[in-house]
């Protein structure tokens, strides 16, 4: 499974080959590298590190500063192992930069990020909750709660990830099958129609569209 590190710099409109207007997600994949890569001999499987990020040699600690020494490697401030085939892994050297044509237009891919976080939210906000609909008969500001979340004193408790009011996102969430509308080698960026996940300036994580490579596996399996 190739890859990139990228960060989500925000989301416009283009047109299409067919004229329509296609909004999409502008990640910037410019300064993506290779620092490192995994062997069958070495570490039993194949994979290859991808740094992104430039980042000064002081704000590293010295694991860090040692472990880009060690490979002769510009430091990056975030890095990411991708699995890769021997083959594949081959034809990359520590060092190499990673341009944006890694994905071609029209390809399928998914891309993973951080959602924004939105604090301690409600039921109504968090899971989504109707809200109580009686407004009558003794009830008093109760329209955005949510009810009963135990029974009797059978069990007697309140069952595990039940539904409640708390924390609402920070999360990590993948979006699937999105299509590369378009790609700049020059500047570096990758188009993909649609949203991702996490807000502006946040780094996300842009691979191949895992269903296609299965359905590819399941037909070649026939």
């Amino acid at each position: 499974m190739k890859g990139l590190i990228g960060k989500k710099i925000g989301m416009t409109q283009v047109f299409n080959d067919e004229g329509n207007l296609v909004p999409v997600t502008v990640i910037d994949v410019n300064t993506c590298l290779v620092v490192g890569k995994r062997t069958p001999e070495k570490d039993e499987y194949s994979a290859v590190t991808v740094g992104f990020g430039e980042i000064r040699e002081k704000l590293l600690n010295k694991p860090q500063l040692g472990f880009f020494k060690k490979a002769s490697a510009t430091p990056r401030r975030h890095l990411r192992e991708f699995r890769v085939t021997a083959e594949e892994a081959a034809g990359f050297n520590v060092g190499d930069a990673i341009k944006a044509d890694l994905f071609a237009k029209g390809e399928l891919v998914d891309v993973t990020g951080i959602t924004k976080g939105r604090g301690f939210s409600g039921v109504m906000r968090r899971w989504s909750f109707k809200g109580s609909q009686t407004k009558t008969h003794g009830t008093h500001e109760y329209q955005r709660h949510p009810g009963a979340i135990g029974q009797r004193k059978t069990p007697g408790r309140t069952y595990p990830n039940k539904k409640m009011p708390g924390h609402y996102g920070v999360e990590r969430v993948t979006t699937q099958n999105l299509t590369v509308v378009d790609v700049d080698v020059e500047k570096g960026l990758v188009l993909v129609k649609g949203a991702v996940a996490g807000h502006n300036d946040g780094i996300v994580i842009v691979r191949p569209s895992i269903k296609v490579a299965m359905r590819a596996q399941h037909k070649a399996a026939r």
